[in-house]
């Protein structure tokens, strides 16, 4: 099947955000073949818009395009040919969304539909580019509809929730500038590395109720025999809230702001990616749980997951469907693993389910 062809040459050519040139290339070539509507370059994305009745209602399917600095540790003849690897299931999506397009045309399916493939999800702000094409063309969606792999869930499942199905997030770093000293002559610097233990330490007797705070990385100072004039600590903020987390960077700003008084240093907390919470629709839920059970998948509504994912850009402006798509046949490595690849055979299954999902929701 020319989606699992597809799937394979996407595969082995993974690219960065933003930086998806030759993933391009090969959707445009494939996509070119179905004459399925005209075609929207927008970064290093695509829009494809096949419009075959009169209004300007449209239901959207997204899969994203980019992938993670990670080196494979497959042995599939097809594994990635450079340090980056699809360790997400971002293959997989284009190719069940380019599966979906192909069902589409081949079945004379009369309706509108918009599909994306976007470029930078795991920067946190490749939607914002093709949300800014969307809203300026003025479409009117009526439901947008992305999925997500895992080997969470066990093949033949398919698992989402109404409301917050994942959290908000945002990643931060914290800088801290001290003075530099011989550490036989400690007392005249200010120490960068003492003030981000003091914070760490009571950082972690610090109580995040239904969020999670999390540093993972620290790095700093000079050489051994010197007293820390810079750290970093780099961390993320994950909340079911996007607008909940300025509350818990004005704690962590409090609490630094009186170790640094103490000690002499100072500090600031810079921002990076931010991600809004993914909302999935309650009407477009049932939709979907309805197909689940009527074509015989086992559906399971989940718990919210601190996972992030720029698709809840969308969920702020269209109403909006994400669901988890089980590729679970026998061990569990999970997203991001350098051994997370799930089975060919699983992208025609995908899209004909995207495609069942579609007839129901022409009629929402």
């Amino acid at each position: 099947m020319r989606e699992i062809e597809l799937r394979r040459i996407l595969h082995q050519h993974p690219e960065p955000s933003f930086k998806e040139f030759t993933t391009h290339k090969i959707l445009k070539k494939f996509i070119e073949e179905l004459n399925f509507g005209e075609i929207f370059p927008v970064e290093t994305g695509l829009v494809i818009v096949r419009r075959m009745l009169k209004d300007n209602s449209f239901v959207l399917f997204r899969a994203e395009m980019d992938a993670l600095e990670i080196e494979e540790k497959t042995n599939y003849s097809y594994r990635s040919k450079n340090n980056f690897m699809h360790a997400c299931g971002h293959d997989f999506h284009m190719a069940a969304l380019y599966g979906l397009m192909k069902r589409i045309v081949e079945r004379n399916f009369a309706g509108n539909v918009i599909c994306v493939f976007q470029p930078g999800e795991e920067t946190g702000c490749g939607a914002l580019k093709i949300l800014n094409f969307l809203l300026e063309k003025g479409y009117d969606i009526k439901a947008a509809v992305a999925m997500h792999v895992t080997d969470e869930y066990p093949v033949g499942t398919i698992a989402s929730k109404p409301g917050t199905l994942f959290c908000a997030s945002l990643e931060i770093d914290v800088e801290v500038v001290g003075q530099a000293a011989h550490a036989a002559f400690h007392w005249m610097g200010k120490d960068a590395l003492r003030t981000c233990v003091e914070f760490l330490e009571k950082f972690y007797k610090m109580s995040w109720c239904d969020d999670l705070v999390w540093f993972g990385k620290i790095a700093g100072g000079r050489a051994r025999n010197v007293v820390a004039d810079e750290v970093v600590l780099q961390g993320t903020i994950r909340s079911k809230k996007l607008e909940k987390i300025d509350s818990i960077v004005e704690k962590l700003n409090q609490t630094l702001k009186e170790i640094c008084l103490d000690l002499g240093t100072s500090f600031q907390i810079k921002r990076g990616a931010t991600y809004r919470q993914v909302e999935v629709n309650e009407k477009l839920f049932s939709v979907l749980k309805q197909v689940a059970v009527a074509y015989g998948w086992n559906f399971v509504e989940c718990d919210t997951k601190f996972t992030a994912e720029d698709f809840g850009y969308f969920s702020q402006y269209y109403p909006a469907l994400m669901f988890w798509f089980g590729t679970k046949e026998r061990e569990t490595y999970g997203l991001h693993s350098d051994r997370f690849l799930p089975a060919d055979e699983l992208v025609p299954k995908a899209s004909e389910f995207l495609y069942s999902l579609l007839l129901h929701l022409m009629i929402f």
